[in-house]
C-alpha cells in the first residue's frame, strides 16, 4: 500500500524540520561552547543514564551505528569528556563513562541547547499541537521498535 500525499508531505516536513533544527542547534553549540550536537547528545545520554552506558546501549540511545559511536566516544575520550572502561559484570563489554569534565561541559551547554529548542521549535507550536506530535510520533516509534525487536528475534532463531 502506498502512503497518501498527506502522509508523504508530513514525512518530508519531518525530515526537513529535523535537518534544519539539528543544523541550527549544532551551530549554536559549536559557536557558544565548542561542542558539536552529536557530542552533546552523547553527554546527555550518559548523564541521564547515571553517568555510564554500555557502548551498544549508547549507540542505540544516540542513533549512531556501533562503529560510529565507538569512533565518537574515542574522540570524546581524547578530549577528556568521557572514558572507556571494561564492564564490571562482563569483562568483554565496554562501558562509556561521563567524566567530571564532560558533566561540566554538559552543564555549561545545556542552557544554550534548551533555549534553542524552545526558540526554534517550542515557540511555533501550541500545546494541542505538541500533544498531537508526542502522541503520533510516540506511536510510530513504538511500532518501529516492536517491528525491529520482532525482526531481530526472527533472525536470532533462524
Amino acid at each position: 500500500m502506498q502512503p497518501s500525499a498527506e502522509t508523504l508531505s508530513a514525512w518530508r516536513l519531518l525530515l526537513e524540520t529535523h535537518r534544519r533544527l539539528a543544523t541550527a542547534l549544532d551551530r549554536e553549540l559549536v559557536d557558544e561552547h565548542d561542542l558539536a550536537l552529536d557530542w552533546y547528545d552523547v553527554l546527555i545520554q550518559l548523564n541521564e543514564a547515571g553517568g555510564r552506558l554500555r557502548m551498544h546501549e549508547l549507540s542505540e540511545a544516540t542513533l549512531f551505528s556501533r562503529t560510529g559511536c565507538t569512533r565518537l566516544v574515542d574522540r570524546m575520550a581524547r578530549a577528556g569528556l568521557v572514558r572507556r572502561e571494561r564492564a564490571t559484570d562482563d569483562g568483554r563489554g565496554v562501558v562509556a563513562v561521563l567524566t567530571p569534565a564532560g558533566k561540566s561541559r554538559l552543564r555549561a551547554a545545556a542552557g544554550t541547547h534548551l533555549a534553542g529548542i524552545q526558540r526554534l521549535f517550542g515557540e511555533h507550536l501550541e500545546t494541542p499541537e505538541v500533544d498531537a506530535l508526542r502522541t503520533g510520533l510516540g506511536r510510530v516509534v513504538e511500532a518501529a521498535t516492536n517491528r525491529s525487536h520482532t525482526e531481530h528475534s526472527h533472525r536470532s532463531t533462524a
